[in-house]
């Protein structure tokens, strides 16, 4: 990756804009295809019906591996999309699937602090992410809590306490859990309410999570009509904490593929 000018580092950190890259304006990309941050989680692994998780991946060809649905509440130190911040905020709610040979993952609501971020993941990614507000709050024993808003309705509040005799419950029962993630990407027709076109798209970034760390938790979830993640009535099974001083996007640290063209 080649390093931008001084005064264009202090925007999105050490990565260039890519002129003529399929990112609006053809001429003056609003986003690099490239990012870097640190990352600290706390996941929430909860149990959800089966006809409601095959509701939510609808039309997208993807498997359920089980009934299980994570909720991760993820905090992005120095996200380079975001440094006017010093941080990014992502709630994915995730559900493992698989799709052809792949062993992955699909987030089937997400919210996200950053307009960049928000409309980089959506544009490349196929990702459904939402604009929020939110409190990520740690103190010294390890215990986070937060919320997570949304044009002023409160989507999701969470606290979280470390607990070495709490269950640790993972999003599958086996040593190999779901690895990357894929969504379909859609882009909505201008004259009528429909897709006008559609892929599937996978990513695989690199993480290096720490071993978990179990506690107990307590999460509200809200829903509105825009937003009826409360509908999906989760059980909780557990919590855990965990952080990783890699993750990144970019052509020679990541696996990107577009998997399959749908529509047209």
């Amino acid at each position: 990756m080649t390093a931008a000018p001084d005064e264009e580092k202090k925007v999105y950190g050490p990565f260039k804009l890519y002129p003529n890259s399929g990112v609006n304006p053809h001429h003056s990309p609003a986003y690099p295809l490239e990012w870097d941050c640190t990352l600290r989680t706390v996941e929430v692994v909860t149990r959800v019906a089966p006809d409601k998780i095959a509701a939510m991946l609808e039309g997208s060809g993807f498997e359920p591996v089980n009934d299980r649905v994570a909720f991760r509440f993820m905090l992005s130190p120095g996200h380079t999309l975001s440094i006017p911040n010093g941080e990014m905020f992502d709630l994915m709610i995730t559900v493992p699937v698989r799709y052809g040979d792949l062993y992955t993952q699909t987030h089937v609501y997400m919210y996200c602090s950053d307009a960049m971020g928000m409309a980089a993941g959506r544009e490349l990614f196929g990702y459904n992410k939402k604009d929020c507000t939110y409190l990520f709050s740690e103190d010294p024993t390890g215990s986070v809590r937060g919320w997570v808003n949304r044009r002023g309705f409160q989507v999701a509040e969470y606290a979280f306490i470390p607990d070495p005799d709490a269950p640790l419950v993972r999003l599958v029962d086996a040593d190999e859990q779901p690895s990357g993630e894929i969504h379909v990407r859609r882009l909505p027709h201008p004259e009528r309410p429909e897709p006008a076109y559609e892929d599937v798209v996978y990513r695989k970034t690199p993480l290096a999570y720490t071993d978990p760390i179990p506690g107990r938790i307590q999460m509200n979830l809200y829903s509105t009509v825009f937003d009826p993640v409360a509908d999906m009535e989760p059980e909780i099974l557990g919590a855990h904490f965990m952080t990783s001083t890699v993750y990144a996007g970019g052509f020679d640290k990541e696996d990107r593929r577009l998997i399959k063209v749908l529509r047209p």
